[in-house]
């Protein structure tokens, strides 16, 4: 299997195509909150973490090219797990990845990221709310601290929608 260094090399490309908040850099912002939300756990696996961090933001990518990924030495199982990564996290380490990446969606940050991606999109300030309001439904948390950072940022960002749509007379 390739080194963190040699991961870093492979994808670093595809991020380089990616819209403003979902570059190489959310990708260091993922590893970040990765590191801290890790520690509520004795043990993980490190190789599936990383897998699931640098390839997550590439899914269709990885379900193309399976069988290119296999013969670097990636695993089946760290592919399959891969598509869980979101809405339906079952082991720790999707857990976590998922809660590093749903963290970015809330709180002040993402807040400041919708606003970001709705000028680089060109949307209108209508368009971004009910986009936002739609999306605040999907925002799951499965890990202890996960859920005590999501849940806050849920609610900072509910506030932030609910005076934002009001300003518009929005419902």
């Amino acid at each position: 299997m390739l080194t963190e260094k040699e991961i870093i090399k492979f994808v670093k490309p595809f991020y380089a195509q990616k819209d403003p908040m979902h570059g190489f850099s959310h990708i260091l912002r993922i590893k970040r909150k990765v590191s801290s939300l890790k520690k509520q756990y004795k043990k993980t696996d490190k190789d599936m973490l990383i897998f699931l961090i640098y390839f997550h933001g590439i899914k269709k990518w990885v379900k193309e090219n399976e069988n290119k990924l296999l013969s670097l030495g990636f695993k089946k199982e760290q592919i399959n797990s891969l598509t869980r990564v979101e809405y339906t996290s079952t082991t720790i380490e999707e857990k976590i990845v998922c809660d590093a990446n749903m963290l970015e969606n809330v709180g002040k940050f993402g807040i400041r990221k919708s606003l970001i991606l709705a000028r680089y999109y060109k949307q209108t300030k209508k368009e971004t709310l009910l986009s936002q309001k739609q999306f605040m439904s999907k925002y799951r948390f499965y890990t202890p601290l996960g859920k005590r950072l999501g849940n806050l940022g849920i609610k900072i960002k509910r506030e932030w929608l609910k005076k934002e749509m009001n300003k518009l007379k929005m419902k």
